[in-house]
C-alpha cells in the first residue's frame, strides 16, 4: 500500500520563500518525435545489481544522467534527451507486502495534491487504463513562460513500485506522441538472460559540461524537490560563471535563486545567505535576491536583517525581470510567520503590500 512506501520528493511540503525560476535548455527545431523514434536501439533495463525483477523502457538518443541504488535501497535512474530537452527519470522500490494497482492511485492521488501539481493547470488523474497516470502543465513561473508538461506514471508487481515521471520544457500538442511512445515501452519484468543498455558499449570519459547544462540539471532535480542532489549542479554551473560567465542575465538570476532556496530548504541558512549576497554584490537592485535574503533571515530568527531586507527589496521592486509577476506577498510566506505578532514588522508588511498594489494599479 502507498503508506508503506517512501514518499518521493514531488510530494514533500515546501517551506520559506518565493520558488525559483527553472530554466532549461530550449529544444530545437527538430520535433520530439521525430527526433527520438526510429531507431532500433535495445530498451534500457533499470533493476538492482542482484537482478530479479526490473522495468525496461525505450530510452533510445537519452543520455543517463543519474544511475544508482539510493541509500534507503531504492534504485533510482534520470535521464535526458539533448536535442529535444525531455527528461525521464525512474525509481524502482520493494515494498514489504504485495504492490497494488491501488498503492499506485493511491500515490498518484497524493502527488496531485503536492505543491508542484497544485500550481499547475491541465490537471489530470487517469486511473482506469493499463497504467495509471498523472499529467499536468505549468505555463508559467514567475511570469516567466515555461509551459512545462510532466507525466508521473505508477506500476505495480509482485513487492515493486515502479515510478516513472516524464517532463518537457516547451511542451506543444506536437510533443504529445513521444510521451505516448515512451510511455507504451514501459514493461515490469524479470531481469533479461543477456543484459541490455546496463553501461555504454565503450565506456569513455565524460566530457565536461557548461554552466547551462549544469544548470538544466540542477532544475530537473530540483523540480522533484531533490534539492540535496541539485545543490551540487548549481554551484559548479555557479563557479563556472564566475570564472567564465556563459549566461544571460535572466539564466544567471535564476541560477542564484535556485541555488540560495536549495541551500535553504536544505537547512544550510548560512550558506544561502551567502549565495544570496554575492547575488547581490553582482545585481544590487534586482529585488528577489532581497526578498529571498529576507526569508533566509527570517529563517534565522533575525528580525533586524530580515526587515532591512525586505524593504530593499521592495524598494527595489521596478527592477524585476521582464516578464516576472508582481512581487510576492510577504503575508503568505511561512518564513515572515514568526514575526507577523510583532507589531512593527506587521506593520512593514502592510505599508510595503500596500505600496505594491498602489504601484501596480498606477
Amino acid at each position: 500500500m502507498a503508506s508503506q512506501r517512501i514518499q518521493p520528493g514531488v510530494v514533500d511540503v515546501i517551506v520559506g520563500c518565493a520558488v525559483s525560476l527553472w530554466f532549461f535548455m530550449p529544444a530545437g527545431p527538430t520535433g520530439a518525435s521525430q527526433a527520438i523514434m526510429g531507431s532500433n536501439e535495445p530498451p534500457t533495463f533499470v533493476t538492482w545489481p542482484e537482478k530479479g525483477l526490473g522495468l525496461s523502457i525505450d530510452l533510445t538518443g537519452f543520455k543517463k544522467d543519474i544511475d544508482q541504488v539510493k541509500p534507503d535501497g531504492r534504485r533510482y535512474l534520470m535521464a535526458s534527451h539533448p536535442k529535444t530537452g525531455l527528461h525521464v527519470s525512474v525509481t524502482l522500490e520493494k515494498v514489504p507486502t504485495q504492490a497494488s494497482a491501488q498503492g499506485c492511485r493511491e500515490q498518484l492521488q497524493l502527488i496531485q495534491k503536492g505543491p508542484f501539481v497544485t500550481r499547475g493547470q491541465d490537471i489530470k488523474l487517469k486511473t482506469d487504463g493499463e497504467i495509471p497516470t498523472l499529467e499536468y502543465t505549468l505555463h508559467k513561473i514567475q511570469g516567466v513562460r515555461l509551459d512545462q508538461k510532466t507525466v508521473y506514471a505508477c506500476m505495480a508487481q509482485d513487492n515493486v513500485y515502479a515510478d516513472i515521471q516524464l517532463s518537457k520544457v516547451q511542451y506543444t500538442t506536437a510533443d504529445a506522441p513521444i510521451f505516448q511512445s515512451i510511455l507504451k515501452t514501459i514493461r515490469l519484468q524479470a531481469s533479461p538472460s543477456e543484459p541490455i543498455q546496463t553501461q555504454a558499449p565503450t565506456p569513455r570519459a565524460p566530457e565536461p559540461l557548461n554552466s547551462l547544462q549544469l544548470l538544466s540539471r540542477g532544475n530537473a532535480l530540483y523540480q522533484q524537490s531533490k534539492y540535496a542532489e541539485a545543490i551540487p549542479l548549481f554551484q559548479e554551473a555557479f563557479e563556472l560563471e564566475k570564472a567564465e560567465p556563459q549566461l544571460d542575465r535572466t539564466l544567471w538570476r535564476g541560477l542564484i535563486d535556485s541555488l540560495g532556496i536549495a541551500y535553504g530548504m536544505t537547512g544550510h541558512l548560512k550558506k544561502a545567505k551567502a549565495t544570496f549576497e554575492q547575488g547581490i554584490q553582482a545585481d544590487p537592485t534586482y529585488p528577489m535576491f532581497h526578498y529571498n535574503l529576507a526569508c533566509t533571515f527570517a529563517e534565522m530568527n533575525d528580525l533586524n536583517h530580515a526587515t532591512q531586507s525586505l524593504t530593499t527589496a521592495f524598494r527595489h521592486r521596478k527592477n524585476q525581470t521582464p516578464g516576472e509577476e508582481k512581487m510576492p506577498d510577504p503575508r503568505q510566506e511561512t518564513s515572515f510567520l514568526r514575526f507577523m505578532k510583532n507589531d512593527t514588522f506587521r506593520n512593514l508588511v502592510n505599508d510595503l503590500t500596500a505600496t505594491k498594489s498602489t504601484s501596480a494599479t498606477n
